[in-house]
């Protein structure tokens, strides 16, 4: 495994030779700055993972090195120094985007641990974007972000499929995703070259829903005054993608199953058939099972589109994910609109990952880009959520007082349990709460017996 590389900013020799002898005991390469204004020549050139800066330097201060930081090294945790103690600057740095700040005189046990855990953090934004990476080189999806094991096992199915020409029936909630991975199965098949073509069947009426998939010949109804073709001819050789297909009429269904297993498609006010190769992908929301019970949609229809089923995962369900969707909206949105903000604060991520969403991606989608849109600074905070969404209960602890005279054991237990009651157990949330791994958080549980 390579080994990271931290760069270390003061224009104190004594204080620079303590910290870098400090990191001795950690797995990383160190490289110092005696100024501001040598770190900037630095970071224009290195590959760092964790960067520790003075605040106040002769000549370019450590907000400047910060700043620099966060433009060249997006992924990299910054650590500031400052001997001055003021609230008011912490509170500022991280607002800028530093991970920790740290008091002078340093505590070299604290400044190792804060350093570490940046080190750890980082390591696995690289690991997950090296993840995405390979997903998509792999797979060649595009779009489909997420960590969590139901969406990996997704992503391998869509795999196995995509060659294929087996009809496939997505099932999932309202704003999953559905037609994105439509499109995943598509992009992946032979047929990619040939038209994706989508048709949303709830609330058309029957002729028009008819009209949409077979086209229609003129003059066959009122307003026909063309030719027309459908969407099944528009689509031959590619995918046609219908979704909410529970809504469709009954009648549509009977000629929808025709044109499947006969593979032709009649024009409406035609006697001609026409050859068709058109894979078909369908969604829905709906209960089909309890919809075919009451004869609200046709059995053998049913049966025909699910050759292969794929359920889509609700948000809620793997809201371990909402870290990286948030992330990749953000991204998106700020270039869309040349808004300068440049990430979320910890408070609002916390009110997003304990957000139930109904609406599931595609809502947190719209929540993401109106929280840019509005956004008063280069940071997200709660002040930017919309109302439906609220804020994170903050988390009751006692006072500083406490910690006087506890061991650091004491202290971390305590934390764990108090973090563990307010997600009310869950495992997940705790850890994304205290910026750890679930392994991490599993294996202080087990020690501290809790």
């Amino acid at each position: 495994m390579r080994r990271l590389l931290v760069l270390l900013v003061d224009d104190d020799d004594a204080l620079r030779a303590t910290l870098h002898d400090a990191l001795g005991a950690l797995p990383v390469d160190v490289d110092v700055a005696a100024s501001g204004r040598e770190a900037l020549t630095r970071l224009a050139d290195g590959a760092y993972s964790v960067v520790v800066t003075d605040l106040v330097m002769r000549d370019v201060d450590g907000f400047a090195v910060l700043a620099e930081s966060k433009r060249r090294l997006p992924n990299a945790r910054v650590i500031m120094l400052t001997g001055h103690g003021s609230r008011e600057v912490a509170v500022q740095a991280m607002q800028r985007g530093a991970t920790y700040y740290i008091e002078k005189p340093v505590d070299l046990a604290e400044f190792r641990t804060k350093v570490q855990k940046c080190l750890d953090e980082h390591q696995k934004d690289v690991e997950y974007g090296e993840l995405r990476a390979r997903v998509e080189r792999e797979s060649g999806i595009r779009g489909i972000i997420g960590q969590d094991q139901k969406v990996v096992r997704l992503l391998e199915t869509v795999r196995q499929i995509a060659p294929t020409n087996a009809s496939v029936l997505l099932r999932g909630e309202s704003g999953t995703g559905k037609e994105l991975v439509a499109r995943a199965i598509h992009e992946l098949s032979p047929r990619r070259e040939r038209p994706f073509v989508a048709l949303n069947c709830g609330g058309l009426a029957e002729g028009t829903i008819e009209s949409e998939l077979f086209g229609h010949q003129k003059g066959s109804f009122t307003g026909a005054i063309a030719d027309r073709e459908g969407k099944f001819e528009y689509a031959d050789g590619g995918t046609l993608f219908l979704d909410e297909v529970g809504e469709m009429p009954i009648s549509t269904q009977i000629k929808l199953l025709r044109v499947l297993e006969e593979r032709e498609v009649a024009r409406l006010g035609s006697n001609k058939s026409r050859k068709v190769d058109v894979r078909v992908v369908a969604a829905t929301n709906a209960d089909l099972e309890a919809r075919v019970k009451d004869g609200a949609f046709r059995e053998d229809l049913y049966y025909r589109l699910k050759v292969v089923t794929l359920l889509l995962p609700a948000l809620r369900e793997r809201s371990g994910d909402i870290k990286l969707l948030v992330e990749h909206f953000l991204a998106h949105f700020t270039k869309l609109h040349g808004k300068d903000v440049e990430s979320i604060d910890r408070d609002a991520l916390v009110a997003l990952v304990r957000h139930d969403w109904p609406g599931n991606v595609r809502e947190l989608r719209n929540v993401v880009e109106s929280m840019v849109v509005r956004a008063r600074g280069n940071i997200l905070t709660t002040s930017d959520l919309p109302p439906e969404i609220g804020t994170a209960p903050a988390v009751e602890h006692e006072g500083w007082e406490f910690l006087s005279g506890r061991t650091a054991e004491d202290v971390e237990r305590n934390h764990i349990r108090v973090t563990l009651e307010h997600t009310g157990g869950n495992r997940l949330k705790a850890a994304q709460l205290m910026g750890i791994s679930e392994r991490t958080l599993y294996r202080k549980i087990k020690e501290y017996g809790l």
